[in-house]
């Protein structure tokens, strides 16, 4: 281990353990707002996330999105293929064992030992692992409400009156096979897949979703944060991805700072060829903005994600009354002029809106004539919503 990684994880476990169930109660809780679909989804736009951009040691056992997708098809292909109701339900239970080791990150034994009736909390959206260490308490994991529905419905039925209480009290053996045999079905090679592979699959999973690594590190239940970090390592490679990313991301904020709105999606509304969506500001402000269909799959928006829009400030028109702000322009926004710099053909006038968003519109010296402006004079902004550039943060 290198002296800059040893200096991080001795910041790292400087950390208190009421701050690191807060980082871990938030990260959990977002996650667990997205099923493996939605992960897999988003997936895709990790790639500008420093977190993600490490490479796992080989001698770390896992499997990728690709392969935790073919295997969670055979589990439910297989129960389906039941010949019989009581088949059919047994299969579901040995399904329901496998979803736990594959999103809780927990051993085989904390799995096979959960008590349904007492260890999940429904409400909250728990599962509850005993801790590592005796003098701790136990690690609360955020599971998909999709998978706790799955449980109450299956501990619900009248049939299965009887597992109450024991529901994945299973044979670990049995267990073993059962990831074996539809490890085969998925076509994955033998001895791929066993609850270890499982639980390393889901660190590596986290980490590339930009999960920060002590709290995968309480969600494994790992006594240091040490022994998380096997799951990374960053090669000369990696690093100089990073500062590369960090480089382009500062030069872009850097450049797009004038008209810039921070807010997040409101509203989409798709036509055949164009996508409009609005983004709402902390202070109420809409902006709206149309972009092509295929930048809208790219951006893989949807409502409530968080969003900046760009302005340049050729795009920005200035008036400087109502009436004449009135166009067929979908964003106009009442401000004032702030100041006024010019060479006697251009002139770059900078405002402020009401609510405080500085402003940057380029324009000719002669429209500062005509208009007759001044600073603190009050006007409005207006551009056209094919002007607004979205970009995700």
């Amino acid at each position: 281990m290198s002296t800059a990684e040893e200096n991080i994880f001795e910041l790292v476990n400087r950390l208190d353990a009421p701050t690191l169930r807060r980082l871990y109660e938030h990260a959990a809780t977002t996650l667990a707002r997205k099923d493996v679909g939605e992960g897999a989804r988003r997936q895709s736009h990790t790639t500008a996330c420093q977190a993600a951009l490490f490479t796992v040691p080989t001698g770390i056992r896992y499997l990728d999105d690709e392969e935790l997708t073919r295997l969670t098809q055979a589990f439910i292909s297989w129960r389906d293929t039941g010949r019989t109701p009581s088949i059919r339900r047994a299969r579901e239970r040995m399904r329901l064992v496998y979803v736990m080791l594959r999103l809780s990150g927990a051993k085989l034994g904390e799995v096979l030992a959960v008590n349904e009736r007492t260890d999940i909390d429904m409400a909250r959206g728990t599962i509850s692992f005993p801790g590592s260490r005796s003098e701790d308490g136990p690690r609360k994991v955020v599971m998909p409400r999709d998978f706790l529905n799955d449980v109450e419905r299956f501990i619900s039925s009248p049939l299965n009156r009887s597992l109450r209480g024991e529901l994945f009290s299973l044979d670990p053996g049995f267990v073993r096979r059962k990831l074996y045999e539809q490890a085969r079905r998925a076509g994955l090679p033998p001895g791929r897949v066993s609850p270890t592979t499982l639980r390393h699959s889901r660190a590596v999973e986290l980490l590339r979703s930009g999960v920060p690594l002590p709290v995968v590190q309480m969600l494994l239940g790992h006594s240091s944060v040490v022994l998380t970090s096997i799951y990374c390592s960053f090669s000369d490679k990696d690093c100089q991805r990073i500062i590369s990313r960090c480089v382009a991301k500062e030069s872009r904020m850097k450049t797009s700072a004038r008209n810039t709105f921070f807010g997040t999606v409101s509203s989409v509304r798709k036509s055949p060829l164009f996508t409009e969506i609005s983004l709402t500001t902390s202070t109420s402000q809409e902006v709206v903005s149309v972009i092509t269909n295929e930048s809208f799959e790219r951006l893989g928006l949807s409502e409530s994600d968080p969003i900046t829009a760009l302005v340049k400030a050729p795009w920005v028109l200035v008036a400087k009354d109502e009436f004449r702000a009135k166009t067929s322009a979908r964003n106009c926004f009442p401000g004032r002029v702030t100041g006024i710099r010019g060479d006697g053909v251009a002139v770059e006038l900078m405002g402020e809106l009401l609510d405080g968003t500085p402003m940057c519109a380029l324009i000719t010296a002669e429209s500062v004539e005509s208009l007759d402006l001044k600073e603190g004079d009050p006007v409005w902004f207006f551009f056209k919503a094919f002007s607004v550039i979205i970009n995700i943060p």
